[in-house]
């Protein structure tokens, strides 16, 4: 059998297995990375389809496969990654996966499974990340069912049905990075079920009727795992003032370092509870976010013990307090505050922080109050006498502040304070005289809106960002400055009026530089680090030179940029090692007469290939030599399309969603070939081309205004017309989706012109009928070598 008939059978297979294999044409699958990713994922299959058996990620995910048979996976013995998530599956053969050895990642979630056995994983001693949540299993199964997984990493499991945990349910997994527990109907635990761990970095545990109806059964899950386990999630519970409300237990001893409390609706006896319960605990780190308080914080029965004094870390992120207006204050839980060093309070919808809380934060040393309602007029409430003495790191980034010389001596009272964050404000408004703590090293006013700025800055900064703002001039002195970003304002030249003796990081990409002077150049002798970043223009005869005998400076350029009097080869060099040659600044006139020189001849150049098309005579000339230097080809029955396809890319969707549907669904199907889908990744784009008509019995063109603009459609038209002539054959196809005037066709398409004068053409029409038989037309026309009807 020659190469074109084994191509041609090898395309016809394809296919047809696309065709008539599972449901159709549901059931293609992507294929990527030399075939090592098959993602067959919302495709309708019911079935498992056959792909690469060199496929290491198969993703079969939201589907209508009901069972998994023996014979499903057999081939696939270096699959990594089968994602079955989302689709029927009642049943798994015992054996499924028995060939599948080197398989680490398994999700079996959001499925129909009643039945969970061992034997499925006898094989999978490899597997470290097991996903088994949302299906319909009251147990873990009769027998162990994790026993093989000894390196098992990653546990999800539960469902609403989940009913108990039994005594030998995890025995086999020793160790466990993260295991997620959702099952807020389980109704029975048995003691000691989490003892065959050794250690689990993070477990969460979704238990609502444990939690709310079964405390003593909750507590004990809490107990057994407190030995092993450093980080502890509750999440998705809802607490009512009747029912009962203890997270934790009293007088036990737990050993979680961190606990998470997430998506839950609290009340005030679950909060007092909580804080109750702190002294009996190890904990140094408490979370609580996204949920809602549904009291009013009356905390005033909550009895607070001072045995556990270890600092902590407090994150309150995302609470909504459903009555608001009728809170109390929080100065009943003081006395917790008081050994925080780090306490993130962010979208809490804050206004203010009470001056009795901000005094009880008195060991903060980062404070975190992002995307509150926090405004200028408050903060001498919330930074009042004697409030966050110790804080050094502080973040008011994206609040309501206005204005900062009405907000800066309200925080100049923080003396500790180093680093400021400020971000995301609006200080689009003039600020005046500003007065700030003399130790603020850092301070942050990116995103602002700021468009002047002058005295409003703290003396004593180091690092300065006023990035993503709308300044054009930056007139300060700064004499401990060592770092300024600027970059993405509207500066048309270095701040170079400023006093910044000691930078040596200037950012001030994405600004609107158009000159870079010596004098600009003197004003930073100091600079290492010039990150001039992109969409600027830079010109400096001098500049490379002045730089290497005052300092070593790193040019970060980037991709926009031109220093216009450096030679490329000096882009992102240390300056030190740059050698400029004595033509380079000191012959200017004659570098001058050179440039316009070759641009002249260029331009003509230019000129010249534009009116004649000569780059277009030099490409089809090459491609008619090799053309004639190629043996003889072979009959059209041996080719593997037939059609190959010219369009523009702005007719892709005429083409892709009717053409491509109509003709390659019919039966037997025809084969198109199209430069988005079949043209070889990596190679040349002419020999693609070449290649591809050759290949194919006819070549149909899709003609619109579009295509006439086309030079890659030219080149496909002038190829064509070659193999007219020198085969002597009828390959050309001409599709008019809109009518075009011969007079409107440019005359570097004198092909398509005569095409056009002695070949009959399809119009493509409007009307639904006239389709019909265009569509039967062209596939007479396709398929055969006259055409039936022209419309």
């Amino acid at each position: 059998m020659s190469s074109q008939s084994l191509c041609f059978l090898l395309a016809y297979m394809s296919v047809c297995a696309t065709f008539f294999e599972g449901d159709g044409l549901h059931n293609t699958c992507q294929i990527s990375d030399s075939k090592s990713n098959s993602n067959c994922s919302s495709r309708k299959l019911t079935n498992v389809p056959h792909v690469s058996a060199k496929t290491l990620i198969f993703d079969l995910s939201y589907n209508n496969i009901s069972q998994i048979m023996e014979t499903d996976f057999i081939m696939y013995k270096e699959l990594r990654s089968l994602l079955l998530q989302s689709n029927q599956i009642q049943s798994i053969a015992d054996r499924a996966f028995q060939h599948n050895t080197e398989m680490e990642y398994l999700d079996l979630s959001e499925n129909l499974l009643t039945k969970l056995t061992a034997n499925w994983f006898k094989h999978l001693s490899k597997l470290h990340s097991l996903n088994l949540s949302g299906n319909r299993y009251t147990t873990l199964g009769s027998r162990r069912l994790f026993s093989s997984l000894s390196r098992l990493q990653w546990l999800k499991f539960g469902n609403p049905y989940l009913s108990c945990l039994q005594k030998d349910d995890f025995v086999g997994i020793s160790h466990l990075d993260e295991c997620i527990l959702t099952a807020a109907n389980l109704d029975s635990y048995q003691q000691g079920a989490f003892s065959s761990f050794r250690s689990i970095g993070h477990i969460s545990l979704s238990l609502q009727n444990m939690f709310v109806t079964k405390t003593d059964q909750a507590h004990q899950i809490l107990i057994d795992l407190s030995g092993f386990t450093t980080h502890l999630e509750i999440r998705d519970l809802t607490f009512s003032d009747q029912g009962n409300n203890q997270l934790l237990p009293v007088a036990r001893n737990l050993s979680f370092v961190k606990l998470t409390i997430a998506n839950c609706s609290l009340t005030d006896l679950t909060v007092i509870a909580f804080v109750e319960s702190i002294p009996y605990t190890k904990l140094s780190e408490v979370v609580v976010e996204d949920c809602v308080l549904s009291g009013t914080g009356n905390l005033y029965k909550v009895k607070i013990s001072v045995q556990n004094t270890q600092r902590q870390s407090l994150t309150l992120n995302n609470i909504s307090i459903k009555n608001f207006y009728q809170f109390y204050e929080l100065s009943p839980v003081g006395p917790l505050l008081e050994n925080l060093i780090t306490a993130i309070m962010t979208r809490l919808n804050m206004v203010l922080m009470p001056c009795q809380i901000s005094r009880k934060l008195k060991s903060v040393e980062h404070l975190d109050l992002t995307h509150n309602l926090l405004s200028d007029g408050i903060m001498k409430e919330t930074v009042c006498s004697g409030a966050w003495p110790s804080v050094r790191y502080l973040s008011l980034r994206n609040n309501i502040f206005k204005s900062l010389s009405r907000i800066s001596p309200k925080l100049s009272t923080l003396s500790t304070l180093t680093h400021l964050d400020l971000s995301q404000n609006s200080f689009a408004q003039k600020s005046a005289t500003c007065k700030w703590s003399k130790n603020l090293q850092f301070l942050n006013l990116s995103s602002c809106k700021i468009q002047s700025i002058s005295q409003c800055l703290p003396p004593n900064l180091e690092v300065l960002d006023l990035s993503n703002n709308v300044l054009s001039s930056f007139v300060v002195s700064l004499p401990s400055l060592k770092i300024l970003d600027v970059s993405n304002n509207k500066f048309k030249m270095l701040p170079t009026d400023s006093y910044l003796p000691k930078m040596w990081i200037l950012n001030i990409s994405n600004n609107e530089l158009n000159s870079l002077t010596e004098e600009e150049i003197n004003a930073f002798e100091n600079l290492d680090s010039l990150q001039a970043g992109k969409n600027n223009y830079i010109c400096s005869c001098k500049f490379l030179l002045y730089m290497k005998q005052h300092k070593t400076v790193q040019l970060l350029d980037q991709p926009g940029n031109y220093i216009c009097d450096s030679p490329l080869t000096h882009r992102g060099q240390v300056v030190q090692n740059a050698k400029r040659s004595f033509f380079d600044c000191h012959m200017i006139l004659s570098v001058v007469l050179l440039c316009a020189s070759m641009s002249l001849a260029a331009v003509a150049g230019v000129l010249a290939c534009y009116k004649y098309h000569g780059v277009w005579y030099l490409q089809m000339t090459w491609a008619w030599l090799q053309a004639k230097r190629k043996p003889k080809r072979v009959a059209t029955i041996d080719a593997c399309y037939d059609a190959f396809v010219s369009y523009s890319q702005m007719d892709s969707d005429w083409v892709e969603t009717l053409l491509v549907r109509e003709l390659e669904s019919v039966q037997p199907p025809l084969t198109l070939c199209l430069h988005k889908r079949d043209f070889i990744p990596g190679k040349w784009i002419i020999d693609n081309i070449i290649e591809s008509i050759e290949k194919s019995r006819k070549t149909l063109f899709v003609l619109s205004q579009h295509f006439v603009q086309s030079e890659w459609c030219k080149y496909e038209l002038d190829y064509t017309h070659f193999r007219l002539f020198d085969e002597n054959n009828d390959a050309a196809i001409l599709v008019l989706l809109e009518t075009i005037p011969k007079e409107t066709i440019p005359q570097r398409f004198c092909k398509l012109r005569k095409l056009m004068n002695t070949k009959t053409y399809l119009e493509w029409p409007q009307d639904e009928e006239g389709q019909q038989m265009f569509w039967f037309n062209l596939k007479v026309a396709l398929k055969g070598n006259v055409i039936a009807t022209v419309f």
